[in-house]
């Protein structure tokens, strides 16, 4: 993803004072760093204006949602990506500061939750797939994390679930070496559909706090790159 563009440069030629020891310490210390975090994860964002949406549209005050039925996963998501989209000029709040645990994510209870924070737009982010093997075993898990399971519906308005079908809790990306694919949508809180869609993919060896940290930097950026926020 180009977060280590220096490591690369690091480097001794013939030329080169010898290094000192401490020198020495401290190149060993980056690259070890390097290569526990920089080569095990690669992750693409691509998003696009929906048809007939006004463009360029920045927002200022944004609800960020995580649809999942898993309220820890879904609140460490949301604190994750408010925070990469906050700036001087966009205030990101989160659905779990403004809801309990036990609100049920619908329509309803996010417009209740817009018209008391008066955002002006929703940021909503569901995962669609994730596939991958388990570390131990071999055995091969495709149902995903916190993935609805709708039998005949999908996801309405501000991206949430119409229909709560069987969920099944697969294990999560911490014990897989994983590939996955996560939605997200962004609306305009005078209508009920999407102005903008940005799919986010790749695959991970890490545990999934870096992998976390890494999507919502991807969202956020791209976000930032076609001017949902500034």
């Amino acid at each position: 993803m180009g977060v280590y563009p220096m490591i690369a440069c690091l480097r001794f030629t013939a030329e080169s004072r010898r290094p000192s020891q401490h020198s020495l310490a401290l190149a060993a210390l980056i690259l070890t760093i390097a290569g526990l975090a920089g080569c095990t994860h690669s992750i693409r964002a691509t998003g696009a204006w929906n048809e007939g949406a006004t463009r360029p549209q920045a927002f200022r005050k944004l609800l960020v949602v995580g649809v999942s039925p898993d309220y820890n996963q879904r609140c460490n998501f949301e604190w994750v990506l408010a925070t990469k989209m906050r700036s001087e000029t966009v205030n990101a709040t989160t659905s779990c500061s403004l809801m309990k645990g036990d609100v049920q994510l619908s329509r309803e209870s996010i417009e209740r939750v817009i018209q008391s924070l008066g955002a002006d737009g929703v940021v909503a982010t569901r995962l669609v797939t994730s596939a991958g093997s388990l570390k131990e075993g071999g055995t091969m898990d495709t149902r995903g994390s916190a993935l609805y399971k709708a039998s005949d519906t999908g996801y309405g308005y501000y991206g949430m679930p119409v229909v709560y079908g069987e969920f099944a809790a697969s294990r999560p990306i911490i014990e897989l070496e994983s590939s996955f694919e996560v939605m997200t949508q962004v609306y305009e809180t005078g209508g009920a559909s999407p102005v903008y869609s940005l799919k986010t993919a790749g695959k991970s060896r890490d545990a999934i706090n870096i992998v976390r940290e890494d999507i919502s930097w991807a969202i956020a950026e791209r976000l930032r790159r076609d001017g949902l926020i500034q």
